[in-house]
């Protein structure tokens, strides 16, 4: 009598497994905040005089999905040093292929440019430079992640484009104090880019970064992450003096989020272990979701009563 040896082929895993473990890997609360950009850029055609319509909510759609892409794609490119600074994130753990998630940053990458060519052509345009920056960020031979001036460079660029993307959806009229808003969150990221560095510095050593903690010491940078969130503010509260009402609001809020978080950056509560060393960051994040609400609550409101914005000028 012959014994067939059997081999036993662990099934697949289910594509909708693996999709929510590429969610979680791009950092819901990264897309969320993204999102918000989005519709704050919608929020300013509102105000402009523009018109909110279905081509806002696809382009939104679209958005979420060209950014997920981007920051799955620099999940995979960062697996080292997450693994070194002790992440929990799916490819860190082991819990997501990495070939299985570059596949799925591909077909989200595509879906979103299809859908955003129901929307404008000027979207898709303006979801390739976000895709294009997204894969210089994280991949080839000079990812501009290794240097500072990449770093905070590109999440600038990444934001206006965002904002831009969500004003053109809305068909935005070009008005005077348009760009403030705009403008100061996208510096406000170069904020979040510097204070994230103070909680990573293992592995971005490991990495081969060159980030101010690395190069400059850890009291330059937090100098100058408190510095470069108060002149931010600083400049946006001026420049909405004469705002909308919801962007002035969102001026104090980010002023108000810089003292917070110069205080922990250059005092004793950022020190310590990986959690108090993300605190700047936490502020930051903080920040920057209370300021987009400012905006978008009044607007929205307005919009769901009246069916366009008259209120408070």
């Amino acid at each position: 009598m012959t014994t067939t040896a059997r081999t036993v082929v662990r099934p697949p895993r289910r594509w909708w497994r693996t999709l929510g473990l590429s969610f979680v890997e791009a950092r819901p609360v990264v897309q969320v905040i993204f999102l918000l950009r989005f519709a704050g850029g919608a929020a300013l055609a509102v105000l402009s005089g523009g018109s909110p319509g279905g081509a806002v909510v696809r382009g939104a759609a679209a958005w979420l999905l060209l950014t997920w892409s981007v920051y799955l794609i620099n999940g995979v490119a960062d697996v080292t040093e997450d693994r070194a600074n002790g992440s929990r994130r799916p490819i860190a753990r082991g819990l997501l292929d990495p070939g299985a998630a570059l596949r799925t940053a591909y077909a989200l990458a595509t879906a979103g440019l299809l859908l955003a060519a129901t929307v404008a052509p000027t979207l898709v345009l303006l979801g390739a430079g976000q895709l294009a920056l997204g894969w210089w960020y994280s991949m080839g031979r000079a990812p501009l992640k290794r240097r500072v001036s990449g770093t905070t460079g590109s999440v600038v660029l990444a934001g206006l484009l965002t904002y831009l993307a969500g004003a053109s959806s809305a068909e935005a009229r070009p008005v005077p104090h348009l760009w403030v808003f705009p403008v100061a969150m996208a510096l406000w990221m170069a904020v979040g880019a510097l204070a994230k560095d103070l909680s990573d510095v293992t592995g971005d050593r490991l990495a081969g970064r060159r980030t101010l903690p690395i190069v400059r010491g850890e009291t330059w940078a937090r100098r100058s992450i408190a510095a470069v969130a108060l002149t931010v503010a600083l400049a946006f509260l001026i420049s909405a003096q004469d705002a909308w009402p919801p962007v002035r609001i969102a001026s104090w809020l980010t002023m108000a989020g810089a003292v917070v978080l110069t205080w922990l950056a250059c005092g004793s509560g950022s020190r310590g272990g990986p959690a108090r060393r993300r605190r700047p960051y936490r502020v930051f994040m903080t920040t920057q979701y209370l300021a987009h609400l400012a905006l978008l609550g009044p607007v929205a409101t307005c919009v769901w009563a009246q069916g366009h914005y008259v209120c408070g000028g």
